[in-house]
């Protein structure tokens, strides 16, 4: 057996103790440190997806009451002829209407495109603008599409117009 010297002795208890220290701080300081800066970003990450996540949520849920709102106005829709007969009559120029022309689209998703041509001739440019105002605040799914308004021959004061419209209709 070798005998050590006090000094020796305590020598060698430092060095245990630093390559004590130096093995604990690279076998569980060190993974512990990458591994908490692992999870933080980890979590960043996670976050940034759920955000995304609950925002193409909201963006789902708006274009689903859209399209429930679009399905339930296509089932009362009537057709547009009638609504156009209908507001022509209580502005008193069904007399003015020269042709009301439809044309079917294709029908995609239960649900059809419907291209209407109507030409009035010789109308007031206030019974035009209330025609079109009464029109689009029907409640109805239609865009107007194309308005061409011409000087009647006639009158200077009265016009000929060219609507297109395109609604929709469940089918």
């Amino acid at each position: 057996m070798i005998n050590l010297s006090t000094r020796e002795k305590r020598l060698l208890i430092i060095l245990a103790s630093i390559i004590l220290a130096g093995a604990c701080y690279y076998l569980v300081i060190i993974p512990v440190s990458e591994f908490k800066k692992s999870a933080d970003s980890s979590y960043e990450k996670n976050m940034a997806r759920i955000n995304k996540l609950e925002e193409l949520n909201s963006t789902y849920r708006e274009i689903l009451a859209e399209k429930n709102r679009l399905n339930a106005s296509t089932e009362q829709a009537r057709g547009l002829t009638p609504l156009i007969d209908e507001i022509a009559g209580a502005l008193n120029i069904t007399t003015n209407k020269a042709f009301l022309k439809e044309n079917p689209g294709i029908v995609q998703n239960g649900i059809q495109k419907i291209t209407t041509e109507v030409k009035f001739e010789g109308v007031t440019i206030n019974s035009l603008i209330e025609f079109i105002n009464r029109l689009e605040n029907s409640n109805s799914t239609l865009k107007i599409k194309n308005i061409l308004i011409t000087s009647g021959i006639k009158e200077r004061s009265r016009y000929d117009a060219i609507l297109t419209i395109v609604s929709l209709s469940k089918r």
